[in-house]
């Protein structure tokens, strides 16, 4: 497929706004957010930071940091010594602040997030979800999503029918974000570009994938339940990610093409022997 102009990559996915959403979230990477230099310290500072000076380093809002202990995403504060009204929190909470904000940056809802936090040693099952994430997210091909500009589109369309850009909306093969338009799968959309201008129907194109979708989604979880529950049993010894990802790699290739190709033969062959179902045509 090809493309003209610049063209931005972004993250596949729309999940709907949750709560700290809507407390406007900062992370510490974001410029945007309190300013991040700490306000002057004092000597009653020696106790720990105050709410505003944590938000001021993590750049996370105060409001936010609220909402966080009320989660039990982040733990409560000590008090001040001279004043218990005070609270004053720690390097820790700061570190916290931090780690909450990587692990929404990869994708992760509070409730996830909880539960790595609180289950056992949360350093080492946090640790352990990176890691997983870094080996699994991402291995299994090069179809980063792009943006595209109403120029962009158009260009990319020239050869289509009328009514093809209408179809690929419907189908979610392209999604409007503003003035511009979200490709979640550059890859999948030349797919179905080409078959079109090979003159397959778009709407029969985008019915076929959506087909594809179903039965290949429900066969990529049955399959991941399969290696999970090995590797629980002690598939793979110590390097339990290295194994998942290494017997799933040629599964998700290799053997999903040569089974999916012998299952659409199979099919062929049982139409053929259908005679009155061909007569039917």
């Amino acid at each position: 497929m090809c493309h003209h102009g610049p063209m931005a990559r972004r993250s596949t996915g729309s999940p709907a706004v949750d709560p700290v959403e809507a407390l406007n979230i900062k992370t510490s990477d974001d410029t945007s957010a309190t300013a991040v230099e700490s306000p002057e310290r004092t000597a009653d500072d020696d106790a720990g930071l105050s709410l505003e000076q944590l938000a001021a380093i993590s750049g996370v809002p105060a409001r936010t940091i609220r909402f966080y202990q009320g989660e039990k995403l982040v733990p409560k504060p000590d008090r001040d010594p001279n004043d218990a009204r005070v609270a004053r929190y720690s390097p820790a909470h700061v570190e916290r602040l931090r780690l909450i904000g990587e692990l929404r940056d990869r994708g992760l809802r509070l409730p996830a997030i909880r539960n790595l936090l609180h289950e056992g040693d949360a350093t080492t099952n946090v640790a352990d979800w990176l890691g997983l994430d870094a080996s699994l997210r991402g291995s299994w091909g090069n179809d980063a999503p792009l943006i595209l500009q109403s120029a962009e589109l158009r260009d990319m369309l020239t050869d289509a029918p009328p009514g093809t850009q209408a179809i690929l909306e419907e189908g979610r093969l392209i999604t409007r974000q503003g003035t511009a338009w979200l490709v979640p799968s550059p890859a999948l959309v030349e797919v179905a570009l080409r078959l079109v201008g090979d003159g397959v129907p778009i709407d029969l194109v985008i019915e076929a994938g959506a087909i594809l979708q179903t039965h290949l989604g429900r066969a990529a979880k049955q399959l991941i339940d399969l290696f999970v529950t090995a590797l629980a049993q002690g598939f793979g010894g110590d390097d339990d990610t290295s194994s998942l990802v290494e017997a799933l790699r040629p599964i998700a290739g290799d053997a999903a093409r040569i089974i999916f190709a012998q299952q659409l033969e199979r099919s062929i062959e049982a139409l053929l022997a259908d005679t009155k179902r061909i007569q039917k045509r």
